[in-house]
């Protein structure tokens, strides 16, 4: 099953009120997700911002808020590329801006220009030199199941600077998206020296079954610990501590989610970050 990226979160206008008020005449606005890792390719999902209303907006409907024609610019330095939209069946939505023209490399600033129409996004963002010092990932069923398992990393924190953490999951033999751990955004003023942690299981908005924060047998799962700054720190601390306070996040309760996307919502951010792959025994 595919995983419905953060940036849909954002295709909402805020609530007024409790009585079923909404803004009806709020401009649309460019949602941007977009990544670049140390050693990897930059990626960028664009869409609209829609409005709430009291009519039902099915997945399929919310397709039509991808932008598929935007201009979109990765800038390093005194280096810039423009990136290519393309199908990838990968993801959710299937279309993604990227290039093989510049990759990421750890201590570099990178910033993004989205151009569509008459409206232009711009953020900046940048790779931590340094990575979570990983000894191990550990996978172990869980206790009175027969069919979910955890996964957990140990990492040690070095305390003479200071670094913020994000913890991803994915699941799917197909699938390329990663998404947020479910409370899995760690300041290391409440870490250890050593810290070890659960990598819980993203939510997924496309996904037909009862949500669990495990894995289940069957499931072949990638997990990934970041290293990220400040601002992408802010803005997933944000989005997943909304995201527990309800089971549909489209329902949460109001709240603000800071984001460094100027012009627009979303985050563009860097990562620093040490993987592994695991498959989950069947039952």
């Amino acid at each position: 099953m595919k995983q419905i990226s953060a940036i849909l979160l954002f295709l909402l206008v805020i609530t007024v009120s409790c009585e079923d008020q909404y803004l009806s005449t709020q401009p649309s606005h460019l949602v941007v997700e977009g990544w670049i890792e140390d050693g990897g390719y930059p990626t960028v999902i664009v869409s609209r911002s829609l409005q709430i209303s009291e009519e039902y907006t099915g997945l399929d409907e919310l397709s039509d808020y991808i932008v598929k024609w935007a201009k979109v610019t990765v800038y390093c330095g005194e280096d810039s590329v423009i990136l290519t939209g393309k199908y990838d069946s990968g993801y959710f939505p299937p279309y993604v801006y990227t290039t093989g023209r510049m990759i990421g490399e750890k201590g570099k600033t990178y910033s993004v220009k989205v151009e569509y129409r008459d409206m232009t996004a711009t953020a900046v963002t940048t790779i931590p030199a340094t990575g979570p010092d990983v000894e191990h990932f550990d996978m172990e069923k869980c206790a009175d199941s027969d069919s979910l398992y955890k996964i957990s990393v140990l990492f040690a924190d070095d305390k003479e600077e200071k670094n913020y953490y994000q913890l991803f999951s994915r699941v799917g033999a197909t699938n390329k998206q990663y998404s947020a751990s479910y409370l899995g955004s760690l300041d290391d003023a409440v870490l250890g020296d050593t810290t070890e942690t659960v990598i819980y299981r993203g939510h997924s908005l496309s996904s037909t079954e009862e949500y669990t924060s495990y894995f289940r047998s069957g499931d072949s799962v990638s997990v990934k610990i970041a290293a990220i700054d400040q601002t992408s720190y802010n803005f997933w601390d944000d989005y997943t501590k909304m995201l527990s306070l309800s089971v549909n996040p489209f329902m949460s309760p109001q709240r603000t989610i800071r984001s460094n996307i100027v012009n627009g919502f979303g985050c563009w951010y860097g990562m620093n970050s040490v993987q592994a792959n695991f498959v989950i025994p069947d039952k």
